[in-house]
């Protein structure tokens, strides 16, 4: 599978191979991101790098997309694997998954909800087949324009925007020490 795009301020081509993530940046470097088998296989716990979501649920999903982008540690954004359930901080084999009529709308959902989160961010969208069954990960490299900030509730009509941060498995509202000035 090829997939292209990326909007942290370097043009790359990402694939999965074998069930690991690799990206090919511009001066043509592999940089390996993540093997999906040991994350999901219990050998890598949900942590501050790696969120588990059962389902669809955008109002969770773009709090840590938020947080994962903002990375002011630097240590390299995080996943968020859709379609995967957690149980102890590990993930739950064989995973839940989606079925394509999901995954068809979570991604024309993204394509608004990406623009709700400032300024405008796209995580890497990848569909993959895990236990027979489909799943989405988004890889969310910390972005170029941080801080980010979005919408508590991304469904709600009225918004009220926040600076999200990773602290330990969790996404949470940075404080005023924590969020760096533009």
């Amino acid at each position: 599978m090829l997939f292209s795009g990326c909007n942290n301020g370097q043009n790359s081509i990402y694939y999965i191979i074998n069930k690991l993530v690799i990206a090919k940046n511009r001066n043509g470097n592999f940089n390996e991101h993540i093997n999906i088998e040991d994350l999901l296989s219990a050998k890598t716990v949900e942590s501050d790098r790696i969120e588990f979501k059962e389902g669809w649920n955008p109002d969770a999903v773009y709090r840590s997309i938020c947080a994962f982008a903002n990375d002011f540690d630097n240590t390299g954004g995080g996943y968020v694997l859709i379609g995967v359930e957690e149980k102890k901080g590990v993930a739950k084999r064989p995973v839940k998954g989606l079925n394509p009529a999901e995954i068809a709308k979570i991604q024309r959902k993204m394509i608004g909800f990406n623009n709700r989160i400032n300024p405008a961010y796209h995580a890497k969208l990848f569909i993959e087949t895990i236990d027979r069954r489909q799943i989405i990960i988004l890889w969310v490299p910390g972005g170029s324009n941080r801080p980010y900030e979005v919408p508590e509730l991304v469904t709600a009509t009225s918004k009220r925007y926040f600076n999200y941060i990773r602290k330990y498995a969790n996404a949470v509202i940075a404080n005023t020490e924590e969020k760096p000035d533009r």
